[in-house]
């Protein structure tokens, strides 16, 4: 079995995850990994297995964004994305699984042509094409020669059939998909791809409220390739060339959700569409449903203890080996009604933050409504995998798999790629092995004996204050008889009077906990402790406990003073199996909870580059860096940040950063985070946001004994931007003596309307005299409820003139163009 360090190896949801050079690549548990990562990472590139050797993947910015456009092409068992508008060094490749076609041999060495493939277009973007082709009588593909920052690209190609596609677009600006099929004979040719040949591809509905929030458009090739685009926001528009080819098949997957929604005023929402044109093409490829006919449900995801930013992803399972997620930003918890294009497989996963997902599996629905759903109910607890392949034994082998410690109460699977793992397998109290990943495997002998495996789970992050430390501690027994699937027992959980952030009131909380047994179903087993804690552990309490079907019955009511409130479950079987599951913070109390500090753990000196002021305006992006110093007595492992406004638990702004500490001794560490705002329209779309922000920061210790978390550790003022025309001062020329009469315009950033607004406000009027570096303060004029600024001084020397705001706690300062006068 090929070995990684846990720094290259987290559990995913198959086999094992990989990260190299950027990109997540996906093997089965014992097969090593061999990929040439791209020369300039640019992000993330997951590949999910969604069942029947298919996979699905998505594109995750190194910003942590995942609208940005990007192209891809799937072939040979690969798929490379790359973002729009970025070179050939930008993309990223995985795995998908697809089986590789064995290459021909010639038997004789062919004669080429040179073919020149040019775009012809008058969109500034083609200038950043990405080319794809492939051999029409073989279907094999072929590489080209693609310069950057030019029109055209160059294949020698031997006679035959050919298929080529070209790509291009950007963030805000519509995508192209522009394809041919060509012949080469006996000599030299360009093949042309016009612009004016592609039309536009949408699912439209009947609901003029309605805009794309995201795309997916490709073709699938006659043998398996795929080739094609994903992202698109903001009602950016898609084009593709309607000529078609034998054997081809062109796909769209479409979300649409409401004009002018933000992460305050959500879409109530989401039109999760698709359709598929076989060839030939249609010459419309617009088409437009009724929401009547769709099929309609209400999806409600709850938060894990506090509002996070997060997003709910689907893609289309069409059956073909790849297929690429597309998100909807939201914060959550949040509650929305889908309408879904019928009889079309959909999968799905919430994120939470920027690393746990909640895989809610694959859903076809029918015309019509459906039963409402709820996602990430608590107590959070382990399940197991999507395809039950997990720990395993194989002869003499026993193959350890648990990772997926985060599901919830209705069965949905979850995973973190920020959990620390640590798993141990022993027998007659010696160890057998350990494992820092979520895997491992061990040799054991054919008897059959009696074994304990231990695994723990550790998370601090951003999306969630639960489940910050999941234990599992299974006793089972096994020989070389029991071949298969381990024989270790479960526990589901779920709750009633947990609110939709999985928190507790005043009201008592009930839970029900139902045992069960891998190998055998007759013999689930039975449920002998649950014990409660709201201290983390230090102090357990046992509940009394009503046989209730299959599992028991049991409620608490939580103290208000208590912020989390922690579980631990013992079952056991009648075959010597026995399972000590321990969550600490299952679930939350009506409190918040304090600063922590444990282990001698250290946070502090959170300063942000910009001076602790970002001013902000109405569109476009922006993003600042935070760094703090962290310490343990062992060294750090990690840390991270994040900013939020109004209350810790439920604020009205949370934004997420992405954190790297750098070691300068033993003990200390230096950290940076980096906050990218990703559509200061969508994040900033209320006045109120304006004004002091906290930065939430914690770091672990490299032994994992302590930690410490300081949830107001630093503050940063984020303004509303302001805007001061350039001073108008008249009459020009003026006589020495005579009164001039300066005007301007005083304007703020309205994060309500998304446009600059009147302000009134005070400003200072300056006098420059020429040849001089010093501005002199004249006077102070208020701009009336228009934005106005008008006001009048007497004519003494020539002399420069400007309006000065100097700011206030929620507005940023402004210096105003001037304008000169010449008196005489």
């Amino acid at each position: 079995m090929a070995r990684w360090s846990r720094s290259r190896l987290r559990s995913f949801g198959i086999g094992a995850s990989v990260f190299l050079g950027g990109s997540l690549l996906v093997a089965p548990l014992d097969s090593p990994v061999v990929a040439a990562p791209p020369t300039v990472p640019s992000g993330l590139l997951p590949v999910v297995a969604e069942g029947g050797d298919r996979s699905a993947f998505r594109y995750t910015d190194v910003s942590g964004g995942t609208d940005k456009p990007i192209g891809f092409v799937s072939t040979g068992g690969t798929v490379r994305a790359q973002p729009f508008g970025e070179n050939a060094k930008s993309a990223l490749k995985a795995k998908t699984g697809a089986p590789v076609a064995a290459g021909k041999t010639a038997t004789t060495a062919a004669a080429t042509y040179r073919t020149t493939i040019q775009i012809d277009s008058p969109n500034w973007t083609a200038w950043n094409k990405t080319i794809h082709l492939w051999n029409r009588d073989t279907w094999a593909y072929i590489t080209v020669d693609n310069p950057g920052s030019s029109l055209t690209a160059t294949a020698d190609l031997p006679p035959g059939n050919y298929f080529v596609g070209a790509m291009y677009g950007i963030y805000n600006v519509d995508s192209y998909l522009l394809t041919k099929a060509f012949t080469v004979t006996g000599k030299a040719q360009t093949v042309v791809l016009a612009q004016s040949s592609a039309k536009e591809v949408a699912l439209k509905v009947d609901d003029a409220t309605a805009r794309i929030d995201a795309s997916a458009v490709w073709l699938s090739l006659p043998n398996g390739d795929l080739i094609g685009f994903a992202g698109g926001y903001n009602d950016t528009r898609t084009y593709v060339t309607t000529a078609s080819t034998a054997g081809t098949t062109l796909r769209t997957h479409q979300i649409l959700t409401k004009k002018g929604a933000t992460a305050l005023q959500p879409s109530p929402y989401r039109y999760d569409l698709a359709q598929s044109w076989a060839h030939p093409f249609p010459s419309s490829l617009i088409s437009t449903s009724k929401t009547a006919a769709l099929a309609k449900t209400t999806t409600t995801v709850r938060a894990q203890g506090i509002n996070t930013p997060g997003s709910y992803q689907s893609v289309t399972m069409f059956g073909e080996w790849t297929g690429v997620y597309l998100p909807t930003q939201m914060r959550l918890p949040a509650t929305f009604v889908e309408y879904v294009t019928p009889g079309v497989t959909f999968s799905r996963f919430v994120q939470y933050g920027s690393s746990q997902h909640l895989d809610l599996g694959d859903r076809n629905l029918p015309a019509g409504p459906s039963t409402s759903t709820t996602a990430g109910a608590g107590p959070l607890r382990p399940s197991r995998r999507t395809w039950n392949d997990d720990s395993e034994r194989r002869g003499n082998q026993l193959r350890i798999l648990e990772n997926m410690p985060y599901g919830d109460s209705a069965g949905n699977r979850g995973y973190d790629y920020d959990a620390k793992v640590a798993v141990e397998l022993s027998a007659d109290g010696r160890a057998l092995g350990t494992s820092s990943n979520g895997g491992l495997m061990v040799d054991v002998p054919a008897g059959e004996q009696t074994y304990r495996l231990k695994q723990r789970h550790d998370r601090i992050v951003a999306g969630s204050q639960l489940a910050t430390k999941v234990e599992s501690d299974w006793t089972f027994v096994s020989g070389g008889s029991m071949q298969g699937t381990l024989d270790l027992m479960d526990l589901a959980v779920s709750s009633t009077g947990l609110d939709q952030r999985n928190r507790a009131g005043l009201a008592p909380v009930s839970l029900t906990v139902v045992p069960s047994s891998r190998r055998t179903a007759g013999a689930a087993g039975t449920v002998r402790t649950i014990e409660w804690s709201t201290d983390d552990g230090a102090t357990w309490t046992n509940l009394p406990l009503t046989a209730s079907g299959a599992g028991v019955t049991t409620s608490l009511t939580v103290p208000a003073a208590a912020a989390f409130v922690s579980l631990r479950i013992t079952a056991d079987n009648d075959r010597g199996g026995k399972l000590t599951r321990t969550v600490q913070r299952a679930f939350a109390g009506p409190a918040t909870g304090a600063d922590e500090q444990t282990g001698g753990v250290t946070v502090s000196n959170v300063t942000f580059q910009s001076g602790s002021v970002l001013n902000v305006g109405t569109s476009g992006t922006t993003s600042v860096t935070a760094t703090f110093t962290a310490s343990a007595p062992s060294g750090i492992a990690d840390g991270g940040l994040f900013l939020w406004h109004g209350a810790y638990d439920t604020p009205d702004g949370v934004q997420l950063a992405g954190t790297s500490c750098t070691p300068v001794n033993a003990t200390t560490a230096n950290c940076s985070a980096t906050l990218y705002f990703w559509d200061v329209r969508h994040l900033f779309s209320s006045n109120a946001l304006a004004g002091m922000w906290r930065a939430s920061a914690w770091a672990t210790a490299k032994d994992g004994a302590g930690h410490a978390h300081r949830h107001s550790a630093g503050t940063l003022l984020i303004k509303r931007a302001v805007g001061l025309a350039t001073a108008d001062a008249t009459p020009e020329p003026v006589k020495k003596g005579n009164t001039i009469t300066i005007s301007g315009t005083l304007t703020r950033a309205d994060w309500a309307t998304g446009a600059y607004a009147p302000y009134a406000g005070t400003v200072t009027l300056q006098w420059l005299k020429p040849g001089t570096k010093t501005w002199t303060r004249v006077k102070s004029v208020r701009s009336d409820a228009n934005g106005r600024i008008k006001t009048t001084v007497t004519a003494t020397a020539d002399g420069y003139y400007r309006f000065v705001y100097t700011g206030d706690v929620v507005s940023s300062g402004a210096v105003g163009g001037w304008d000169y006068i010449d008196v005489r």
